[in-house]
């Protein structure tokens, strides 16, 4: 079986971050992957390695898993540390490299869309905005419903995520203005509300929103799943 290891530079050629990818260090520790590239990755843990340190590491991409031996390069006690791959098989590097490209792809996508974001309390919006942002996408604020519909018309967002009520033009009329708008009303709106009455969500929905969901249950990293779902659906 031949093995083949990545070039010098690939780490910063071809490096993709990835989230709460689980790591199986020597058998037993668990650890999270913030990044790999066909040349190593840097994982979340808590063991302090000394640089140097032979590593057997367990994981998977799409499924398929991967044993492989990995050097410890540098560690941060308490952060993590970047291991660099010994000695991948070739069938290994081929499916890591296409991994990265195709997540580097969908970064890129992610990176081109727009989500305007609507909420009158602004600690909330702050907290939503946060975690769309790490997602990678570009987040538009608004504050009111006049400013949602004059950034609609200017920035023509791929998604609307907003809630109903508040002073002014409420979310009942823009989403009407949505769907008078033939240049706007493909649109998809994701409502976002502290108040989730039957009648609301009836409302809303016959008005073209695609998702009702009550602000209370809806964390922000539950609303970027929404979105990323979304998303995905669309593609």
């Amino acid at each position: 079986m031949n093995s083949i290891s990545g070039g010098s530079d690939s780490r910063e050629k071809k490096r993709v971050l990835i989230w709460e990818e689980d790591i199986l260090v020597n058998g037993t520790s668990k650890a999270n992957a913030l990044d790999i590239s066909e040349d190593g990755m840097y994982i979340v843990t808590e063991s302090d390695l000394p640089s140097g340190t032979v590593l057997d590491m367990a994981f998977k991409i799409h499924d398929t898993p991967i044993e492989v031996k990995a050097m410890v390069q540098h560690s941060q006690p308490g952060v993590g540390m970047g291991v660099k791959f010994i000695e991948l098989t070739h069938d290994q590097l081929v499916l890591i490299r296409k991994f990265v490209d195709r997540m580097k792809e969908i970064a890129a996508e992610k990176a081109e869309r727009k989500v305007l974001l609507m909420d009158d309390d602004a600690q909330s919006r702050a907290a939503f905005k946060s975690r769309l942002s790490l997602e990678g996408y570009v987040v538009i604020e608004a504050s009111n419903g006049v400013d949602t519909w004059k950034h609609l018309q200017e920035l023509k967002p791929d998604l609307v995520i907003m809630d109903l009520w508040m002073e002014g033009m409420d979310g009942f009329k823009v989403l009407q203005l949505i769907q008078q708008d033939n240049a706007l009303k493909g649109i998809p709106v994701i409502i976002l509300s502290a108040r989730a009455l039957p009648v609301d969500i009836h409302r809303a929905t016959a008005l073209g929103a695609i998702h009702f969901l009550p602000k209370a249950a809806t964390a922000p990293t539950s609303l970027a799943e929404k979105v990323r779902e979304l998303f995905s659906s669309l593609i």
